[in-house]
């Protein structure tokens, strides 16, 4: 059996993979570009391939992105709104087109090959070093629709801090924040005791918690608050708001039964 068919019987459908993964298989980069040549390969990039016929989407290419990392040093991963969207806590239809959020390490470089390529989304990329070195990420795996294969993806207890974290001041309160964060009614209060004293955005962390009180979500009563480092004075996160004054924060009027 030649080495291309080989390969073929590991590839898993969609997946885009890596020149590592290639020659983990068998194939050099002169094998691969030679197959490319005479349509054994798909070219995505600079440096990663696709079977021919695949039908290739982000998925497909945060796969080649993560393969042959461990899950504790991850590069880049989907999180944010993608994540929470993935783990079907979106309240709102896509409307246009889809928008990929990738989070990173800071000072790590997207692969050239991904950067590149037109998923068909638009692509975002956040490099933040939202918890002390990094250490206290927690993720889950997604195994795409009628893919076998899996990726990494922001657990929802991480994903919603990352997307306060890139969210405008002015846009906190806007509906599809606060109506998805009002559907949170599941997330797991010790992974959220364990990420909020990690977290190093004081902001965040007061967003966080004035937005779980005043849904009145089961496990904000299991949180330790006290151990949290929330800084010290009042943060204007909204011009002419109400003053939250458990947590120092300013809210829009309509959050005042809140206050």
């Amino acid at each position: 059996m030649s080495k291309i068919n080989q390969s073929f019987q590991k590839w898993q459908s969609g997946a885009v993979v890596p020149l590592h993964w290639l020659s983990a298989h068998g194939l050099s980069a002169r094998d691969a570009a030679k197959q490319a040549q005479r349509g054994n390969l798909i070219r995505v990039g600079s440096g990663a391939y696709a079977r021919p016929g695949d039908l290739v989407t982000w998925e497909g290419g945060v796969y080649g992105l993560q393969y042959g990392e461990e899950e504790a040093k991850l590069s880049f991963w989907p999180g944010g709104a993608t994540a929470l969207s993935l783990a079907g806590y979106s309240h709102y239809l896509i409307l246009g087109r889809e928008t990929l959020s990738l989070y990173g390490r800071p000072r790590v470089r997207l692969s050239k090959w991904f950067a590149d390529t037109d998923w068909g989304v638009r692509l975002q990329v956040y490099r933040a070093t939202l918890f002390d070195g990094g250490g206290e990420r927690q993720f889950d795996t997604y195994i795409p629709p009628g893919r076998s294969f899996q990726i990494y993806v922001s657990s929802p207890e991480m994903a919603v801090l990352e997307w306060l974290y890139v969210t405008p001041d002015e846009r906190l309160f806007d509906d599809d924040i606060v109506d998805t964060f009002g559907g949170l009614t599941n997330l797991r209060p010790r992974r959220l005791q364990r990420l909020l004293q990690a977290c190093t955005s004081v902001r965040v962390k007061r967003i966080f918690l004035f937005l779980a009180r005043h849904f009145k979500h089961g496990w904000y009563s299991r949180l330790d608050v006290s151990v949290l480092d929330l800084g010290t004075g009042k943060r204007q996160l909204v011009k002419g708001g109400i003053l939250d004054k458990e947590y120092q924060i300013t809210v829009p009027e309509s959050f005042a039964h809140a206050v």
